[in-house]
């Protein structure tokens, strides 16, 4: 998998091992042409190449005793394994040996690759047996580990992903790395066997200045991920026009995403995060044009310039005022419209995609090309359960039942192949599987793809197949560029796109639309009929993460407050309680990463924490259970404890003093998964706001200010910080509701609130004096005290005083439009 880089300047290469290699004409960024050039080169990546080994049966090392499904992936390598540990390090002290570590993870397509071509295969295996001691990491459940060195690779080569590849002196230092190597020489360029080779010579020639030269890059590595810039001049809602000024520039307005006309091209939830966010808050901030005809000027003035940041200084009177002002307020609307109309554009081209799974549901990583159409294949849980709540945040906003669709799709999917019976989810689906029973050897993408001829034979209805395949773009000689098969894997196969609207496919072959969606909806059973029952199903990686659960637990519980579907609340609900049960010592408050036939032994990371207590507050708010609340400070307090930075403020990736982990990071980069230090952000000011916990909120601003230079640089990068930052300036909007849950007049407070985008509330039930939440949270306490026996009311604070109190549901509605 490609990994995108992070925006910071280069580290400074004095890399002995490079400078050495470079006599031999080894390139240093290898692993980036490896990447980016397979799309357009045909050698080979089959485990049936006639130069490599086979691998001999039931050969164990020892991964077999791990739990990770990617460590035992490799178990029965002839290539002499260790997990990550003390036995490996002192194993390379005594021998005087390199590591070589490689990290990946159990669906990662290209670690398939790479293990085939060279771990698979005896002479290659004898080579790093030799002369490395070799180490295997799960990326997934050491996150630390891939983090540290990923800094690594993508300071000394430009770019970075996975399978990650790198060598390691005895004191961990990086020497070389890279991501994929194939297994020979090729174009001129060394292949792994001989890299290997070279560097085991230059380590066995000169091993104190490659140990000299690891000592100096790790230094580097923690000057960078030690650096701040702290200026607290710098936290205002101007960031956040720099960064939506950036999403227009790099906007593709015919197919969607962010980066242009380019490829690969990813869904990236964090992007569409924040420029729903940037939307309300446009709107909020402009007045509406039938009261600018009443306004006095010097309201007018106020507004402007403490609101909208407008400069009156060049007005002569009240009329250029006025006009300045209106000129404003319709350019303000207009950013608000374009920052829907791209995530509108954007999530409507990933849904009628080939990156969406329309037979088996769900989203598939990303997309190869720029039209969303040929994915890889793999399925991973954060990417459902962020696209979860970005459908559900559009559908909040425009009504459109389609979002809503899309929505309910990915919950299907997720429940039905990513749901372990006792509440929690797993993890991914491979990209990979077999063709058929019997087949050999696993190919992308074979338990998704299609033959025309296949389809017209399960259907049996020549006119419905008709309409299927001119939906869906079906050919007869497939639909997949050939440039984007490098393997040669999908001749002849289609991967179905959404090529026409509905109302246009019906009114092509002259039919109602209610006629096309049954046709489109028969056919779409009947082939996954045929799938689930006839193809081998891809391997599914079946630990269970706390952060990616407490991602799908928070886009549940959005789910179920939009949908009201008490099914998408159960499943929420039961995945809490399945990690509270299985991945949490209460006793020392203690989160733990993952569970695989039984709780794991690494303790959870900040993210762990970060993720299921943004979780945990979600689904308080659509359930009213305080114990989640409860649960949400006491993790919140332990995450502070080990993982905040008092000095300078912001979070590290890992405790103080975690062994055997030479650079203590501070995530800042909003990707595939939001970073921890922006999640930490919107939930301590969230937390901070609930509990009345000031010590919270100023965590909230200390972090903010830490990454603030970097936030005037590149927001681009930190897109889910902008947000955090925006709650922050905007502040959080409390409903408090006192009455009882089950009365219906607060039932319809809670169904007005709830069909509401409001992306700064916090939905609180006043009903007991004894709770958490009044204890906690004065305001709550007091209202509950003034409660005037048997009528339900709503009261809406902010800075911390109510307004007076609402009892009428038209007068809620009312306030909530003004």
């Amino acid at each position: 998998m490609i990994l995108r880089i992070k925006n910071f300047s280069k580290i400074t290469n004095s890399c002995f091992s490079i400078k050495v290699l470079r006599r031999f004409n080894y390139p240093i960024k290898y692993s980036n042409y490896s990447l980016k050039n397979m799309e357009s080169t045909s050698f080979s990546t089959s485990s049936s190449s006639s130069d490599i080994s086979s691998v001999p049966p039931k050969r164990l090392n020892r991964l077999s005793n791990e739990k990770s499904p990617y460590l035992q992936q490799h178990a029965n390598n002839p290539v002499d394994w260790y997990p990550w540990g003390e036995e490996a390090f002192q194993k390379a002290k005594k021998e005087n040996k390199l590591i070589f570590l490689s990290v990946g993870y159990s669906t990662c397509h290209w670690c398939h690759v790479m293990a085939h071509e060279s771990f698979e295969n005896e002479s290659v295996a004898k080579v790093m047996n030799e002369n490395f001691v070799n180490v295997k990491v799960d990326r997934e459940v050491q996150p630390d580990v891939d983090s540290m060195y990923m800094l690594f690779v993508q300071s000394t080569t430009g770019g970075g992903g996975w399978p990650m590849s790198v060598f390691l002196t005895p004191e961990l230092y990086p020497v070389f790395g890279g991501t994929y190597f194939p297994p020979t020489d090729q174009f001129g360029r060394p292949g792994f066997t001989t890299l290997c080779k070279r560097l085991a010579d230059i380590w066995k020639e000169q091993p104190d200045k490659l140990k000299q030269a690891g000592a100096e890059t790790i230094e580097q590595l923690q000057n960078y991920a030690s650096g701040s810039d702290y200026d607290v001049s710098d936290l205002n809602m101007g960031i956040a026009q720099m960064l939506y000024r950036h999403f227009v520039d790099s906007f593709d307005d015919e197919q969607g995403g962010f980066d242009g006309k380019s490829e690969p091209k990813f869904p990236t939830p964090v992007q569409f995060h924040f420029l729903l966010r940037h939307h309300y808050y446009t709107l909020s901030d402009i007045v509406k044009d039938d009261r600018i005809a009443i306004m006095p000027i010097k309201e007018i003035r106020n507004i402007g310039t403490t609101k909208l940041g407008i400069d009156f200084k060049d007005c002569t009177g009240e009329a250029e005022i006025v006009k300045k002002f209106q000129n404003v307020i319709a350019s303000r609307k207009q950013a608000a419209e374009r920052d829907l109309n791209m995530v509108n554009i954007t999530l409507k081209k990933i849904a009628m995609g080939g990156i969406h799974d329309h037979i088996g549901n769900g989203f598939h990583r990303y997309s190869t090309d720029r039209f969303w159409h040929i994915p890889h294949f793999e399925k991973m849980l954060y990417d459902q359960a962020q696209l979860l709540m970005s459908y559900i945040e559009v559908y909040l906003i425009t009504k459109d039942e389609y979002y809503a669709e899309n929505a309910r799709d990915i919950i299907i999917y997720v429940e039905r192949d990513l749901g372990n019976s006792e509440g929690g989810f797993f993890s991914a689906e491979d990209a990979d599987s077999y063709s058929h029973e019997g087949a050999k050897h696993k190919l992308e993408g074979a338990f998704c793809v299609w033959e025309e001829s296949e389809i017209k034979e399960i259907l049996s209805d020549q006119k419905k197949s008709e309409i299927f395949c001119w939906h869906f773009g079906v050919k007869e000689d497939g639909n997949v560029d050939p440039r984007k098969d490098i393997q040669g894997e999908l001749k002849k196969k289609n991967v179905l796109i959404q090529r026409y609207t509905p109302e246009e496919t019906s009114l092509h072959f002259e039919i109602t639309l209610n006629e096309l969606n049954e046709i489109l909806e028969e056919s779409k059973q009947k082939l996954a009929k045929f799938r689930f029952e006839n193809r081998p199903r891809p391997h599914r990686d079946d630990k269970i993460l706390t952060s990616w659960n407490g991602l799908m637990i928070s886009g549940l519980s959005q789910a179920y407050s939009a949908l009201r579907d008490e099914k998408i609340r159960d499943l929420a609900e039961n995945a809490a309680k399945f990690i509270k049960s299985n991945m949490y010592d209460k006793g020392r408050n203690i989160l733990l990463r993952s569970f695989k036939d039984g709780p794991g032994n690494v303790e959870g990371f900040v993210d762990d924490y970060s993720f299921l207590i943004g979780g945990l507050l979600d689904l308080y708010e659509s359930t009213f259970n305080e114990s989640y609340l409860t649960w949400a400070i006491d993790l919140q307090d332990k995450q502070n404890q080990l993982f905040y930075d008092e000095k300078v403020g912001g979070y590290f990736n890992v405790g103080e003093g975690v062994k055997n982990i030479l650079v203590r990071m501070k995530d800042d980069h909003d990707g595939a998964e939001p970073s921890a230090n922006s999640v930490s952000v919107i939930n301590l000011l969230r937390l901070g706001d609930i509990a009345n916990k000031p010590d919270y909120i100023q965590k909230a601003e200390r972090t903010l200010k830490y990454f603030s230079g970097r936030l005037t640089k590149s927001p681009f990068a930190m897109p889910e910080l902008v947000s955090g930052l925006m709650l922050h300036l905007k502040g959080i909007k409390q409903f408090v509701i006192v009455g009882n849950e089950s009365d219906s007049t607060v039932q319809q407070f809670l169904d007005v609130i709830r069909s509401k985008f409001i992306p700064n509330k916090v939905v609180l039930l006043a009903k007991s004096k004894d709770g958490v939440l009044s204890e906690k949270n004065e305001m709550v306490k007091s209202l509950l005290q003034s409660e005037i026996s048997g009528i339900p009311s709503i009261h809406i604070c902010e800075n911390f005083t109510c307004g007076l109190p609402i009892t009428d549901i038209q007068e809620l509605e009312k306030k909530l439009e003004s």
